[in-house]
């Protein structure tokens, strides 16, 4: 079982890549970085991140792509307060709240369970329920198969079919150590406890294989922020982000 050093630390790392540097030697202030790093695609997310900024407390961190080099240096002679805003004002920016985990507040988890293979016909029928466009003609098995030799998906079990599920997306840095948890519940069956029992025990069963539970989500998203809150973690900064689509 992971302790808080482990977490902090873990987590940190986990968005020094992102940034392309060491977030625990930064100090306070705003560091710009250039780095080739932000031109490559993110694995699991299918686009590079030009820009990727990076918010805590005192300090921000500012990586992008080499292109946006004239563009970042006209904005180092402005106030500090006014430098998000102009990149904000010139680009679509993607805002995520990041969390970091710090304690287990759920010890009884309902009716979740983590899942295995032979679950894999009611996890499809929860998928398709979920997601009416989305076509789960091959690649929703390997998915589901390669996840689950992992244990790394939970779901809760209402009459004998599932009603919320976390999966568990493929990382794009440091996978194995640390692992995001995602949550899916059927809109009929929100608001009764079922996602935060099946996130709860994802977040319990990830620690207990020794890797650190990771959350975030649009800024918007309040109800996700509410059920990460809920369940042990707290806030660990805010992500503006500029995804680089073809």
């Amino acid at each position: 079982m992971l302790d808080k050093s482990q977490i902090q630390k873990i987590t940190i790392e986990f968005y020094s890549h992102f940034c392309d540097t060491d977030l625990e030697k930064f100090l306070p202030g705003i560091q710009f970085i250039c780095t080739p790093e932000r031109e490559k695609i993110i694995k699991g997310f299918g686009c590079p991140y030009g820009i990727y900024v990076l918010v805590r407390e005192n300090q921000a961190v500012i990586a992008f792509s080499p292109k946006y080099q004239e563009f970042m240096d006209d904005l180092k002679v402005l106030p500090e307060k006014e430098i998000l805003s102009a990149i904000r004002g010139k680009y679509a920016m993607k805002e995520m709240k990041l969390f970091i985990f710090d304690k287990e507040k759920v010890e009884e988890f309902g009716e979740a369970r983590v899942l295995n293979l032979s679950n894999y016909a009611l996890f499809k029928t929860f998928f398709c329920t979920a997601n009416p466009e989305a076509d789960p003609e091959g690649w929703l098995e390997d998915y589901f198969t390669e996840k689950v030799k992992k244990g790394y998906f939970t779901g809760y079990f209402k009459e004998n079919q599932l009603v919320s599920v976390c999966d568990a997306p493929d990382m794009p840095f440091m996978e194995g150590r640390i692992q995001h948890t995602g949550i899916t519940t059927l809109s009929r069956e929100r608001g009764k406890g079922y996602g935060k029992c099946t996130a709860a025990l994802a977040t319990h069963n990830l620690l207990a294989k020794g890797i650190c539970p990771q959350w975030e989500c649009d800024v918007n998203n309040v109800a996700s922020c509410k059920l990460a809150k809920s369940i042990g973690y707290r806030e660990f900064g805010t992500a503006y982000i500029l995804e680089e689509w073809d």
